[in-house]
């Protein structure tokens, strides 16, 4: 009788200790994938506003992408936190053709929704 409590407190005592490192597990993953995708995010506010330079081109096409890239780059910045929270809630994984697809198709919706 005694060797069975023994053995269930056992059994208690490593099921109290690992589960909450297990769960500390998926919270430090989620803490680096978060960073991730706002590192990726950050870069891709940098590209735009790169483009976004090319505005005095003699290019009529060039002029019209440098603009939507500054709308691109303000909605993006202006969004940043609910980009992150909507791309963790969707499992996007924190790769940059991924992410620049799902920055891409947001804005273009809210465009959209302008409309």
């Amino acid at each position: 009788m005694k060797a069975r409590i023994a053995m269930a407190l056992c059994v208690f005592f490593l099921i109290a200790t690992l589960f909450p490192i297990k769960v500390l597990g998926n919270n430090t993953s989620t803490v680096a994938r978060k960073a991730k995708l706002e590192a990726l995010l950050e870069e891709y506010i940098a590209c735009c506003e790169a483009k976004s330079k090319l505005r005095g081109s003699q290019s009529a096409k060039i002029r019209h992408s440098a603009m939507r890239s500054r709308m691109k780059a303000a909605y993006y910045r202006k969004s940043k936190a609910q980009l992150v929270e909507v791309m963790l809630e969707n499992n996007i994984e924190p790769k940059a053709y991924k992410v620049r697809y799902f920055l891409n198709d947001r804005f273009h919706r809210s465009l959209q929704a302008m409309e």
